[in-house]
Formats: structure tokens, C-alpha cells, sequence
């Protein structure tokens, strides 16, 4: 290769088995070749990464701006759409098990005496999605109170609903929390008029009893789910 003029260049091409071919190109093309396309290219990519990061910081301003009833009905959107995804799954729970029709007392069931049999009653008491942490009984001269959290472990985070029962027996005194559940002709208790909680962490419970004679207290506790379910019991016992 070779300077022909102050403008041009000139070159010879050899390949194999080809005769020798001459070229000659202008020497500013040249430079626009080597040094200004790449130098364009770049200036491009940079242009368009700066685009892109300034249109990201509109939508976070747009975003950060954004009023505040429009994002809280966003969330109210959601839940409702979570919601109603629950009900749909309760409702086919609830029909398989209005069709299985009222189990008999040899369900392994027998403690519950004091509840109405439900329809399709299963004890899934085997594998709870909780437990009970920080459990307190403490007692004055005329009341006995219980404390202790609901802790929730299903898998998935996801909220857990259920109807509580406690059950406090000391010697033959028997007591049940929530007062006033138990119905006034049949002497029974329905799942459903439990204490009810939804929760997606912990739930505290604070139940407090009258206090009999002095003995030994056991509570038992009871929780059902949303289709009457026996979902957890726990027996827990404390001198009073």
C-alpha cells in the first residue's frame, strides 16, 4: 500500500490463484472507516443508554407521584382478587364435603362432645399450619387469663382464617371462650360462633375465665376452619 497523492491511497489486493487486484479509496473515507464509525457508534450507544436511564427516572417520578387513593385502590384491587380466588377454592371445599353428608362419632372426633357435628368434618390436626408461642396463665382472685399467640406457618405466607374455641376444666368446672357461644336450645356449640381471626403473621389471644377452686387447669384449644374442618388443638395445662 501506497500514498498516490495527498487525497488518495492506493493499494494491491493478492489473493490465491487470483491476479493481483488495484485499489484506491480516498483518505478521508478511509479515516471515517477506521476511526469515525467506531467513534459514531459509540457516541450512539451512549445517547441511547442516557435516554433510557432518563425515561426510568420519569417513571419513578411518575410513579413516586403517583396519588395516593389511586395506589391504595391498586391494593384494594388485589386483595379483592385474592379474595375471591379463596372463595372460589372454600366453595368446592364446601360442596365435596355437604356431600360426603355428617360423619358418625367414630371419626377420632369423640372429644369434640360439646361441638355440633358439621358436614364432612375432617381432623387435620396431623399437619397444622400453626402453633402457639408465648403462652402466659395467670390468675387473680376471681379471674384466670390465658395468652398466647397464633403463629402462621402455612407454606406459602398465605392468611390464615379459622373460628377459636377455648376450653378451660378445672376438676368438674367446665368454662368455654368465647362466652355466650353455646346455642340456648340444644346446649351445643357451633364451629362458627368461635372467636374469628385472619391473620398472615400472629394473632394474640388474651381469654380470661372465672376463677373456681383452686386444682389443676387444663385448657383445651380449638381452632376450625372456614368450612368446619378441625384444623389444630392443643391441650395445655397450669396449677391455679
Amino acid at each position: 500500500m501506497k500514498s498516490t497523492d495527498s487525497k488518495k491511497v492506493s493499494f494491491v489486493l493478492y489473493e490465491d490463484e487470483i491476479s493481483p487486484r488495484f485499489y484506491e479509496i480516498n483518505k478521508n473515507f478511509a479515516k471515517f472507516i477506521l476511526f469515525g464509525l467506531p467513534t459514531v457508534t459509540l457516541i450512539v450507544i451512549l445517547m441511547l443508554t442516557a435516554v433510557g436511564v432518563y425515561f426510568k427516572q420519569i417513571q419513578s417520578l411518575a410513579q413516586r407521584k403517583e396519588p395516593r387513593i389511586i395506589r391504595e385502590l391498586k391494593e384494594d384491587r388485589q386483595n379483592l382478587i385474592s379474595q375471591t380466588q379463596q372463595l372460589f377454592v372454600e366453595r368446592d371445599r364446601l360442596k365435596n364435603k355437604l356431600a360426603m353428608g355428617v360423619e358418625g362419632p367414630a371419626t377420632g372426633l369423640g372429644f369434640l362432645a360439646l361441638f355440633r357435628q358439621s358436614a364432612g368434618r375432617q381432623d387435620l390436626t396431623s399437619s397444622p399450619e400453626m402453633m402457639l408461642e408465648e403462652v402466659e396463665v395467670n390468675s387473680s382472685a376471681k379471674e384466670i387469663d390465658i395468652n398466647f399467640k397464633i403463629i402462621n406457618q402455612t407454606r406459602d405466607n398465605s392468611r390464615l382464617t379459622g373460628y377459636l374455641y377455648i376450653v378451660m376444666q378445672v376438676g368438674q368446672y367446665i368454662e368455654v371462650w368465647p362466652v355466650n357461644s353455646f346455642d340456648d336450645q340444644s346446649m351445643t356449640l357451633s364451629f362458627a360462633k368461635g372467636e374469628y381471626f385472619a391473620t398472615s403473621r400472629f394473632r394474640p389471644v388474651k381469654a380470661t375465665f372465672r376463677k373456681p377452686k383452686s386444682g389443676q387447669a387444663l385448657f383445651k384449644i380449638i381452632i376450625f376452619g372456614r368450612t368446619g374442618d378441625l384444623i389444630f388443638k392443643q391441650l395445655i395445662s397450669r396449677p391455679v
